[in-house]
């Protein structure tokens, strides 16, 4: 039996609802083992092939890499805001954990360990790629701002 044919839009789509399973399915199975979220997403930015090293004091190459995991994660196409200097990088966008509802729904997992695991995943960046990162959650919106350390 083949497969439907899907649109690219129908593809992206599910593209989105698939990275955000898959995202949320491993927070709920690694906390079931003990491993909070927050260190899940620490966990998961290190374990990459990424040398985040290389990219300390290269605002643009994190903007690039992190503008395109908004954008396939969440779909926010152009409710992303990115800004940029020379010292301070800044993502602002449609509420990261009300935009993830859906799967954390089906997962039936607790927003706020969706919002521990964002902030691993910047934790990891503090520690390898010589940055500050303060991250603020509001119901309607997520700011994520980056600065060189």
């Amino acid at each position: 039996m083949n497969a439907p044919a899907h649109s690219l839009e129908e593809l992206a789509r599910l593209r989105m609802t698939e990275c955000q399973g898959t995202l949320i399915g491993g927070m709920v199975v690694t906390k079931a083992l003990g491993l909070s979220p927050d260190e899940y997403g620490y966990r998961m930015m290190t374990a990459q092939r990424i040398n985040w090293k290389s990219v300390a004091g290269n605002l643009s190459k994190i903007a690039r890499i992190f503008a395109e995991h908004y954008e396939i994660t969440y779909g926010f196409g152009s409710r992303l805001h990115t800004t940029a200097d020379e010292n301070t990088l800044r993502f602002e966008m449609p509420s990261i954990t009300e935009s993830a509802a859906g799967q954390l729904a089906h997962w039936n997992a607790d927003p706020a360990d969706f919002e521990l695991l964002q902030r691993g995943f910047w934790r990891a960046l503090e520690r390898h790629a010589g940055v500050s990162v303060s991250l603020s959650f509001e119901p309607e919106r997520s700011v994520i701002t980056v600065r060189n350390a």
